[in-house]
């Protein structure tokens, strides 16, 4: 192919690790290709290192952040759990209770669009820390409002935009509900509280 070319992959699903969400009874993904751009191989690896030299170095800050932010969830917890927080709280229909500490300027999350999410998860009951991203150095990158987080966080990062920094306080039911986690972090029944950044928005 050149620049310019374009073609249709077939791809059979079945060759994938695991079916992509929403495809489990399709068997075939159809791609659509064109060739926007033709480079050395030289040129290529240039370009990959420079991307991950950048990964890194993003990384690096975001692991910065993780003594300040984990202080700030803490308190978070302590004063709702202390009533502290009960004229800021918002809530849903549902259940969910927020706080949105800072409003995003970026574009507004919604179903079907692609996000990257900075968080810190506690347990409501005494503020134990049962997952992190900012230690890691990185966001969870999913598709909204598909199903692939809790119904908590699908409901509750659809009322942000990108760039805002907010906390969820989210009951067993739109959680993990009456069964918690299989490895046992997340007791049955939990309220969960999560803090988030809204990285992403894609």
């Amino acid at each position: 192919m050149r620049v310019g070319d374009s073609a249709v992959v077939r791809v059979n699903i079945d060759a994938f690790p695991a079916k992509p969400p929403g495809m489990e009874n399709d068997s075939v993904v159809l791609y659509d290709v064109i060739v926007t751009e033709i480079v050395s191989e030289a040129d290529f690896t240039a370009r990959q290192e420079a991307k991950q030299a950048e990964a890194a170095a993003k990384a690096e800050k975001i692991r910065a952040l993780e003594p300040e932010r984990l202080a700030f969830a803490a308190k978070v917890v302590t004063d709702y759990r202390a009533g502290k927080l009960d004229g800021d709280i918002k809530a849903t229909e549902s259940g969910l209770k927020y706080i949105i500490h800072e409003e995003g300027t970026g574009p507004q999350a919604e179903a079907g669009k692609g996000v990257v999410v900075q968080y810190i998860g506690q347990l409501a009951k005494d503020g134990e820390v049962f997952d992190q991203s900012f230690g890691r150095g990185e966001g969870i990158p999913f598709q909204l409002g598909t199903g692939r987080v809790i119904r908590g966080w699908d409901e509750g990062i659809a009322l942000l935009k990108e760039g805002a920094k907010a906390t969820f306080f989210i009951p067993a039911e739109l959680g993990y509900g009456a069964q918690g986690t299989p490895d046992g972090s997340i007791p049955a029944n939990s309220e969960l509280v999560f803090y988030v950044e809204l990285e992403e928005v894609q």
